[in-house]
């Protein structure tokens, strides 16, 4: 059964940014200015969106099944 390294599973920049980083992409989603970021700052910032969202509304562990 092949598996997923979480760690491996994100966008890379994820483990890169810093704290002044995230703040200043959050600037930019809250005024529309997103001219002041980058579209790979954008896409680590969805990426986190995206598992925040899910891990809110996950009701059980995940599973894989391949049919």
């Amino acid at each position: 059964m092949q598996t997923v390294d979480p760690r491996k599973a994100i966008h890379p920049l994820r483990n890169t940014l810093t704290e002044a980083d995230w703040a200043r992409i959050q600037t930019a989603m809250d005024t529309n200015d997103v001219d002041s970021v980058t579209n790979e700052e954008l896409d680590a910032a969805a990426d986190l969106l995206f598992d925040a969202v899910a891990a809110k509304m996950q009701t059980h562990d995940g599973i894989t099944t391949l049919q």
